[in-house]
């Protein structure tokens, strides 16, 4: 039997890192590629039935992976975003308008490590009177303030990164999946994808039961750099 009639099976389980623009995004459980198509028949007029010729048209290609690592740049793919990575700040009397028994909420996270003031005028609050979390500060029923009182905060910041969601028209991106096939002793799987253009998640879970996750799909365009006889949309190598 010749090489060109032999039946090869390989089984596949796949399992791998992804990377977007070069950056690994963490752990993927999910990605598949879809590929939406056009056909156009001519119909058989001469009797008999059927039709005489065919085509099909690829009238798009959609990326779509699950992701599980919440860091801000995923989330800034899933939502069209930007992100800001900021160094520790000291503010100043910040105003902000008191809401007693719930949360004044500062303009930036709060260093809860760090002592803060809070001044109703010229006077500064008993410390006792307020409870300090990342997200503003609690003020207590007997704290001596009343609702809609202009207060100044003054505090330290974290480092921290800043999420900016939905300013972001739509990026394109590269995508390389350095992947292995688990059934064939780890076989290695090499995935690329050259313009990717996410689309805004439709859920993003923020209170759960269990892990969070979140999927991203987007469409990938096609590459018209790329060389004649070459996919302008993706390749796959396999190792033999």
């Amino acid at each position: 039997m010749t090489a060109q009639n032999q039946t090869i099976t390989e089984s596949y389980i796949g399992a791998g890192i992804l990377y977007v623009n070069g950056r690994d995004v963490g752990n993927v459980s999910e990605l598949k590629f879809s590929i939406d198509q056009e056909e156009k028949s001519q119909k058989n007029y001469r009797g008999g039935g059927g039709n005489v010729a065919s085509i099909t048209r690829i009238t798009g290609v959609t990326l779509e992976g699950k992701f599980h690592s919440f860091n801000n740049e995923n989330l800034a793919l899933a939502l069209r975003g930007v992100v800001e990575n900021l160094e520790t700040e000291s503010i100043t009397d910040e105003p902000v308008s008191a809401v007693v028994g719930g949360l004044t909420a500062t303009s930036h996270m709060i260093d809860t490590s760090k002592t803060i003031t809070v001044k109703n005028g010229d006077v500064t609050v008993a410390v006792e009177k307020y409870d300090v979390t990342p997200a503003g500060i609690k003020l207590r029923a007997d704290s001596g303030v009343t609702d809609d009182t202009a207060l100044k905060i003054s505090y330290n910041t974290r480092q921290r990164s800043v999420l900016q969601a939905a300013v972001n028209s739509g990026a394109e991106w590269s995508v390389v999946f350095d992947g292995m096939n688990e059934a064939e002793n780890g076989k290695s799987c090499v995935i690329k994808a050259y313009r990717w253009k996410p689309s805004p998640t439709d859920g993003l879970d923020l209170i759960s039961d269990d892990f969070g996750e979140f999927t991203i799909k987007g469409q990938v365009l096609a590459d018209v750099t790329r060389p004649v006889g070459k996919s302008q949309f993706f390749t796959r190598e396999y190792a033999k």
